[in-house]
């Protein structure tokens, strides 16, 4: 629902204000105030997810959905601005403007680099996992490192600018410990696959008890 509202709702509310600038300028308050209230309505429905991810693992689908939104947001607004300024014409306004096609420009470069971006990060997205934990990001970490030092499993710590991330080098994995605030943590697991499953799946179950 957030993806949707975000991807979709949203944009096409901006559009629609847009549009109302040069046709219904009387609309256009109340299109901007639309979009900004479906905006916020979203932070209902992501304070539930938030809540959720203290109950269980989750696979880390909300930078693909993040990046899927914005280039919805992008793909209307370049159609927006490309219409408004054809759109300038009844107004006696320039649509060969610089400016014009400086914006249309800009917004096309910042499609290109979130293609990328996705295109170069979908593999490691869809094999994270991640969940929330009500304990000290120090207790989850020391956990975790006793767990690998008792099994024998070769492991580097590597401080991070917001927490700490546990690398494994021989099977691939990646732990990332990072403080939600002072009595809280989330732990991302990335690069999960056949290989490391079930070192993955001990740290899990060391975690939950």
């Amino acid at each position: 629902m957030i993806q949707y509202v975000l991807a979709v709702v949203v944009p096409a509310l901006i559009a629609l204000m847009l549009y109302s600038y040069v046709l219904f300028d009387f609309l256009f308050t109340a299109l901007l105030i639309a979009a900004i209230f479906m905006a916020m309505l979203m932070i209902l429905p992501a304070k539930r997810m938030h809540r959720l991810h203290f109950l269980t693992w989750h696979k880390n689908t909300m930078p693909m959905k993040l990046t899927n939104s914005a280039i919805g947001m992008i793909y209307i607004a370049v159609v927006s601005v490309f219409s408004v300024s054809l759109l300038s014409l009844y107004k006696g306004l320039n649509p060969e403007n610089p400016l014009t096609f400086a914006v249309v420009g800009g917004l096309l470069a910042v499609l290109l680099m979130v293609l990328a971006y996705s295109s170069k990060n979908k593999d490691r997205f869809q094999s994270s996992e991640k969940r929330f934990f009500d304990k000290a990001p120090h207790e989850i970490e020391g956990k975790l490192i006793e767990h690998l030092s008792r099994e024998g499993h070769e492991h580097r710590r590597l401080p991070q600018r917001n927490g700490a991330r546990l690398d494994l080098p021989a099977c691939g994995l990646t732990v990332r410990i990072m403080p939600l605030d002072r009595r809280c943590t989330e732990v991302l697991m990335e690069n999960i696959n056949d290989g490391n499953f079930n070192i993955s799946t001990s740290m899990k179950s060391v975690l939950e008890f």
